[in-house]
């Protein structure tokens, strides 16, 4: 099993007044990881799923555990696994931590659809996509 693991520097514009990360930001954030997840893992980019042949993976449950605060200038780790892959939705866990602390959990399943707007299907996920997340399942 491997984890796909990006880090991220936290900027003056992910923070507010307290210096500390503004929690919209933290969940722009998860939504950067699966993108990155699919550009650099799965090698099916953003521009080509949903620019260039109609499909995209809206995030369809999301449940995030705040743990403790990033700061300005943190340096944050973020750790992806596959905890289920069905015929059209998948399921990640995401962790993120500042060395060794955790900042936050969590859980996003996530739907494969054709379409934009109100004409959006449910898709069964490439198999190319599936044999990915294999590699990744925890």
């Amino acid at each position: 099993m491997s984890t796909f693991k990006v880090t991220r520097k936290i900027r003056f514009g992910q923070t507010d007044a307290a210096g500390i990360t503004y929690y919209p930001r933290l969940v722009e954030m998860i939504n950067d990881i699966v993108e990155d997840f699919f550009s650099d893992a799965v090698k099916f980019s953003y521009k080509e799923m949903i620019v260039e042949t109609d499909y995209g993976v809206p995030t369809v449950n999301l449940n995030v555990t705040f743990k403790r605060p990033a700061e300005l200038e943190d340096y944050v780790d973020w750790y992806l696994n596959v905890t289920k892959i069905g015929n059209s939705s998948f399921t990640v866990d995401i962790t993120a931590k500042v060395g060794e602390n955790e900042i936050l959990n969590a859980i996003v399943t996530l739907a494969y659809i054709k379409g934009k707007g109100g004409i959006m299907k449910s898709h069964p996920l490439p198999e190319h996509v599936k044999t990915v997340m294999l590699d990744y399942m925890k």
